[in-house]
């Protein structure tokens, strides 16, 4: 998740704000593809605590999977753990949560969960780190588009251009390389562009072009 791409944001018009006039000029930006995906390393089970953002209101957690009974005390502790800490890193509850009944609580253990939040069915990547229950995750082709939402509304106005609001529709969303799709930008005074979204890689890239 450590990998970079740049994002192109440019138009042609004019805005007038505040009685002047701003470009929605050129943008041309690198940004971490882990902006718009989500995930983070979680701390011992022993501690209590899960990373990141602990001054998040945390959701109810995770709905379990129909066959809990048949899952082992360490499945079913993951699963509640992921979905906090899902909920903390996206600020969107997980609905639900399905992980491997059983596996072997050792370091360097991989394997996926089904999850669904706000009615995305998606991937969560498990890695356990050691063996008192710290482990990383991170989802698979899910964007968190408040992320992306945000990255255009500072990228344009970093470069000199006006106040916008950024809508991507939804909270998250599912998408394979290769995969475009439009947000909405909107200026202070009401007129509306439509950003371009194309999506690069598994890691979260994007490339965006501002129309």
């Amino acid at each position: 998740m450590s990998q970079s791409y740049s994002s192109k944001v440019g138009a042609r018009s004019t805005v007038p704000r505040a009685g002047n006039t701003k470009q929605w000029s050129p943008v041309a930006a690198s940004l971490s593809a882990f902006v718009l995906l989500a995930g983070c390393t979680t701390q011992p089970q022993a501690t209590g605590n899960v990373s990141p953002t602990p001054s998040i209101v945390v959701s109810p957690v995770a709905t379990p999977s129909p066959a809990m009974a048949n899952k082992s005390q360490a499945t079913k502790d993951l699963e509640s753990r992921l979905g906090k800490a899902f909920t903390a890193s996206t600020e969107v509850p997980l609905d639900s949560v399905d992980c491997p009944a059983q596996f072997d609580v050792k370091a360097g253990n991989r394997f996926n969960c089904d999850a669904t939040a706000d009615s995305q069915p998606f991937t969560i990547a498990v890695e356990l780190t050691n063996p008192d229950g710290q482990f990383q995750w991170n989802t698979k082709e899910l964007l968190v588009l408040s992320k992306l939402e945000q990255f255009i509304q500072s990228r344009i106005r970093d470069k000199g251009g006006p106040d916008v609001t950024a809508n991507c529709g939804g909270k998250l969303r599912v998408a394979q390389p290769g995969d475009a799709f439009e947000c909405k930008v909107t200026g202070a005074q009401g007129q509306a562009r439509s950003a371009q979204i194309k999506v690069k890689d598994e890691q979260g890239g994007v490339d965006i072009s501002l129309r």
